[in-house]
């Protein structure tokens, strides 16, 4: 298995911030496809591209101790439940809130990381990423109650979005588990995989077309698959190895701000107020952690 350098590690990790903030941007353009519609493609893309490579590397973990490698499969296979249970909860409040206050929301990952670590017994955060986590949730605050102050607000939708980042810190926590014996490829697999194959389900069960939508709408749900989901998330998941997972989700915090950036951008979705003094502090706990994490290289 492929060691990475922290300082390597730390740079694809900013890629992969990168091509996921652009998530968001992509799920407004193919927004007449349902919520499940858009998560199952995303997944189902990247389980196609990977299939082939982690069946090779799959091959080679013959040698290992078979509870080892029991219990990597099942920790792949709970991220994947995760990671399709983030998708449906987020992207479903994506219909229903504005990108900034959904992307917040769900990107609180770190704080549901951290106290996952101390319930399991593995300690507290380094004193570095624990002040990044504060000055990442005080603009995340900022953002949150400007949100509140709106007549429009949707409760659901912000539920909907919380529930999202818990989630997400799940897929995260259950995926370091995994990458500990398993390659990259190997794991979002088998992780891709499994959340393909619920989210199909849920599809079939919910009677949601798969076909029929305008061909802006599936180059829209391609572009999620290769760009936010190919790169994006596999770059955070080929850094669970090197990085603590509380950092990949302290640069998760990033995506609003990136988000709603590229939603101006891109399809001139109004910035709230708020977002530029909330910004400014996640992007300063983002550069405070990542300097954190330099000087362990």
């Amino acid at each position: 298995m492929m060691i990475l350098t922290r300082k390597a590690a730390l740079t694809i990790t900013l890629i992969g911030l990168v091509a996921v903030s652009h998530s968001v941007v992509f799920i407004r353009i193919a927004g007449e496809a349902p919520a499940l519609m858009i998560a199952l493609s995303r997944v189902a893309l990247a389980s196609a591209i990977f299939l082939p490579f982690g069946a090779i590397a799959t091959r080679r973990l013959i040698n290992l101790a078979p509870g080892a490698l029991r219990r990597a499969v099942l920790s792949s296979a709970f991220a994947g439940l995760f990671l399709a249970l983030h998708f449906a909860s987020w992207i479903t409040s994506l219909e229903r809130v504005s990108i900034a206050e959904s992307t917040v929301l769900v990107s609180l990952a770190p704080l549901w990381i951290a106290l996952f670590d101390v319930i399991s017994g593995r300690g507290i955060p380094t004193r570095g990423l624990l002040i990044s986590i504060v000055l990442c949730l005080l603009g995340t605050l900022i953002l949150v109650f400007d949100g509140a102050q709106r007549i429009d607000g949707d409760p659901f939708g912000l539920l909907l979005a919380a529930s999202g980042g818990v989630f997400m810190a799940l897929y995260l926590f259950s995926g370091r588990a995994a990458r500990k014996v398993l390659p990259t490829t190997g794991y979002v697999t088998l992780c891709y995989g499994t959340a393909s194959v619920l989210l199909l389900l849920a599809v079939v069960a919910s009677e949601i077309p798969m076909m029929g939508y305008t061909p802006k709408t599936y180059a829209a749900l391609l572009a999620l698959g290769l760009v936010s989901q190919v790169i994006g998330h596999t770059s955070y998941n080929w850094t669970l190895s090197t990085l603590p997972p509380v950092f990949v989700a302290i640069c998760l915090l990033g995506e609003p701000v990136l988000g709603a950036l590229l939603g101006w951008l891109y399809i001139g979705e109004a910035i709230p107020p708020a977002a530029a003094g909330g910004g400014i502090l996640i992007l300063l706990g983002i550069s405070f952690a990542i300097r954190t994490e330099m000087k362990r290289t």
